[in-house]
């Protein structure tokens, strides 16, 4: 996914958030065309064995899985079972996203972060090399901060300067309550923040990710040259996929 992302190219790298605890959603996902999937374990109970059988399941799927932590103490054990990035809730100054890169890169990493050494299935538990899969992991792990409140949008260039930040994801929904405007993600406020974190990355020389709540919205993201997009949750699409096939059935 990183080295994607740092290949120029027009094509959209497009994924959803995944919070449907099974294997199968990720599959599923994956099935649908999709480039990435973030497994939230913010809004969900997803405990870590499921974790681990939604990361295997998107190995096996060929789509490319980033986590969505809840708190630090989940980042090491998330990329250790195969995440290929961590999504962190929340950044809100510089301090954070540096602690959060911390957690993401180990000491011998670019940048030198604190993530613990391990044999995990990187490096085939132990058969491969050690050091050249920390090599390895430093070269692909994605580093994503979310900005989603009035705090983190002051210091959003604080946040997009810090070396490792690979990405900047736009939280609209959190943003417009963090702004008085609950839910009202379309209020101009809310566009003006997104835009504002937008232009922090692009300053920055870092990528933006955007969260459009239309195909509309993905259009014009795209026209701006945004690659990357989370375009909606699972349960979101399942609910209204099911309410319009209901209806179609019964019309």
């Amino acid at each position: 996914m990183k080295q994607r992302l740092l290949t120029p190219g027009s094509e959209p790298i497009v994924g959803l958030f995944c919070s449907t605890p099974a294997p199968l959603t990720v599959e599923l996902i994956a099935a649908a065309g999709y480039d990435f999937a973030v497994i939230d374990l913010e809004h969900t109970l997803i405990d870590g064995a499921l974790l681990g059988a939604m990361l295997l399941a998107a190995r096996a799927s060929g789509i490319a899985p980033l986590v969505r932590v809840a708190a630090l103490h989940q980042v090491a054990p998330a990329l250790d079972a195969g995440a290929q990035g961590i999504v962190f809730p929340r950044i809100t100054g510089a301090a954070r996203a540096s602690e959060a890169v911390a957690y993401c890169h180990h000491t011998c990493g670019i940048p030198a972060g604190k993530r613990g050494l391990n044999a995990t299935w990187h490096s085939g538990y132990g058969r491969d090399d050690l050091c050249e899969a920390a090599e390895d992991a430093a070269r692909h792990t994605l580093v994503v901060a979310m900005i989603e409140d009035a705090a983190g949008l002051r210091n959003a260039d604080d946040i997009a300067a810090q070396r490792g930040v690979d990405v900047l994801l736009e939280g609209a929904a959190d943003l417009s309550q963090s702004l008085g405007v609950p839910w009202q993600t379309r209020h101009p406020h809310v566009r003006d923040a997104v835009d504002t974190i937008a232009a922090a990355a692009l300053r920055h020389d870092k990528h933006f990710c955007a969260l459009p709540r239309t195909p509309a919205d993905a259009a014009a993201w795209r026209a701006r040259g945004t690659r990357m997009m989370v375009l909606g949750d699972d349960r979101g699409i399942a609910r209204r996929a099911m309410a319009a096939h209901r209806q179609a059935c019964i019309a």
